[in-house]
């Protein structure tokens, strides 16, 4: 006890107060640690003392609003696609001419200049040939105020003679037009490296 010099003999009191603080000891019956245990356990502490923790329910409430942004941005996503892409497609329809306003003999070379003379001018892809009406789909503008898509009459490729442009289906096409009439004598056909070349000559391309 207290006051006690080391070695001196102890008396029975002080052997029965020691029993009875061992008695009521609550660690005395938990076995101690090997030193690698004491060793592991020590580690864990640091670390748990060094590592803010996280509760579980605060992670489920991070969760919630990151959801409804990601909803949020899909919706508008939804609403707003189609209307960057134009919505419902706007139509407009050219007529094919009859004889290109020259005789299939005396069309004149096709130039930029002849070109820049036209009202229209665009590039389209053909979606759709039903009947004798054909669907054009605008994939690039030159000149002109011109619809989403285009529709014409066909004309029968086997009687064409450079007037009138005949259309084949999922084929891709440049055209020049004006008054509502498509303008022919090579001036719309297939779109090819050597018709780019001279809508590009005219529009910058």
């Amino acid at each position: 006890m207290f006051g006690m010099k080391e070695g001196a003999p102890v008396d029975n009191d002080d052997r029965t107060l020691r029993e009875q603080l061992r008695a009521i000891d609550p660690v005395r019956r938990v076995a101690l640690l090997p030193d690698m245990g004491l060793d592991y356990r020590m580690e864990q502490i640091m670390f748990d003392t060094t590592t803010p923790s996280v509760p579980a329910h605060r992670i489920r409430r991070a969760w919630v609003p990151l959801a409804g942004v990601a909803a949020a941005l899909v919706i508008g996503a939804a609403i707003v696609v189609p209307l960057a892409l134009g919505g419902t497609p706007t139509t407009e329809q050219l007529a094919q001419p009859s004889d290109g306003g020259l005789a299939s003999g005396s069309c004149l070379p096709v130039t930029p200049e002849g070109l820049l003379a036209q009202e229209k001018a665009f590039a389209a892809r053909v979606i759709a040939v039903e009947s004798d009406i054909v669907t054009l789909e605008v994939t690039e503008r030159f000149a002109g105020d011109v619809a989403d898509r285009v529709e014409v009459r066909q004309v029968d490729a086997i009687d064409s003679d450079f007037s009138g442009v005949p259309f084949v289906a999922g084929g891709s096409y440049l055209v020049s037009a004006g008054d509502g009439v498509i303008r022919g004598c090579g001036l719309s056909g297939t779109d090819s490296a050597e018709l780019r070349a001279i809508y590009d000559g005219a529009f910058g391309g």
